[in-house]
């Protein structure tokens, strides 16, 4: 048995082993709060009393991608709790376009200046507003609640939806169903209802949103993925994936992915209340394929037939269709600039500003702003 003396030794050896992993943890949080570390958006409550996702309002927070900072952007949210810079004023009456959709246009990674919603914004200044309504993660589904809280809110003139690839799959409650969001849930009649999914941030979650050193490693290190590393993603050569969605699908995937596409379609009069030719869809290209001359796999994956399905049904209730891949290709044969970072798919302010001039080139904003 271990003599007293022993054990004091063991005792003191611990205490120190605290103390230096103490210490270094104290230390590490002081250095990441001098760096520029992703603060994230802090998702508020979602239950019956506020069923409307969105952030905590009124915050102007430092965003960031990568263990290195690569990509640095200053964040907004309003006072609604939507990545955006300015308010949103409920009782204006200048006529008003509301954008939805997900990361893709909540655009934590670009400058608000330099985002769609942005430059429509500085277009359209002297007619009237664009507010966008988006957060990453959503869906179709979250996108009819967006736009009904829109409509009773704001009023808006006119609608323009961004679709790109997980759209389908994140709009279904068997198949994702993320805490905060509305996932679309089949009835027994074959119809579809809107089912929410409450979100209440846990205590410990509370906790790390407060602490730099967390929020570094679990945004910009991505300490969650790698201790889940995987061999899913084996890079650009891997066909395995378009548009972030796996690039082939069994056929009962198709039929749930065009059951959610009419679900949306059937519901947009409703959650819109306006008449279909107020609304515009634009629909994302095949990137990066169409720079690698890639694009015959492309045109046959999921998000090709998807593409085609949801453009289909679409134009035939009169909804205003932006097709985007050839306005990519048409702009990157001209001045040959990508459309999303080196590290990050989602579009670079050249994209933003591809995608503002084909709406804007559409004729779609004139009975909006007229």
């Amino acid at each position: 048995m271990p003599s007293v003396k022993t054990k004091k030794k063991i005792l003191f050896a611990l205490i120190s082993v605290l103390i230096a992993i103490v210490g270094t943890l104290i230390a590490a949080e002081l250095l990441i709060r001098l760096l520029p570390y992703n603060e994230g958006l802090r998702a508020m409550p979602v239950n019956a009393k506020t069923p409307i996702f969105h952030f905590q309002p009124g915050r102007a927070i430092t965003w960031s991608e990568g263990w290195d900072f690569a990509i640095i952007n200053q964040v907004r949210v309003n006072n609604d709790g939507f990545v955006n810079g300015q308010d949103y004023d409920p009782q204006a009456e200048t006529p008003l376009l509301a954008i939805i959709g997900d990361s893709y246009i909540e655009s934590g990674i670009v400058p608000y200046t330099e985002t769609v919603q942005g430059r429509l914004a500085k277009l359209v200044e002297d007619k009237g507003r664009v507010y966008s309504f988006a957060a990453s993660g959503a869906g179709l589904s979250q996108y009819l609640v967006w736009a009904a809280y829109a409509r009773d809110t704001y009023h808006p003139d006119g609608f323009v939806f961004s679709i790109i690839g997980n759209d389908f799959s994140e709009s279904l409650y068997h198949r994702e169903h993320s805490p905060g969001f509305h996932h679309f849930r089949k009835k027994d009649d074959g119809s579809a209802e809107l089912m929410r999914i409450n979100y209440e941030p846990s205590l410990v979650r509370r906790i790390f949103r407060n602490s730099a050193l967390a929020m570094y490693l679990v945004t910009n290190a991505n300490l969650p993925n790698l201790l889940n590393f995987s061999l899913n993603n084996l890079g650009k050569d891997d066909k395995r994936w378009v548009a972030n969605i796996p690039a082939t699908s069994d056929e009962e995937i198709l039929a749930d992915f065009r059951w959610a596409v009419d679900s949306f379609l059937d519901a947009l009069p409703q959650a819109t209340g306006l008449p279909m030719e107020r609304i515009t869809l634009t629909f994302d290209g095949f990137r990066p394929q169409m720079y690698e001359d890639k694009l015959d796999f492309a045109l046959t994956s999921v998000w090709a037939k998807m593409r085609d399905y949801m453009i289909g049904q679409a134009t035939a209730r009169g909804i205003n269709i932006i097709d985007l891949h050839p306005v990519f290709m048409e702009r990157f044969a001209e001045e040959g600039k990508r459309f999303e970072f080196p590290t990050d798919s989602h579009w670079n302010p050249e994209g933003h500003r591809a995608v503002t001039d084909a709406i804007a080139k559409s004729g779609f904003l004139n009975p909006v702003f007229d």
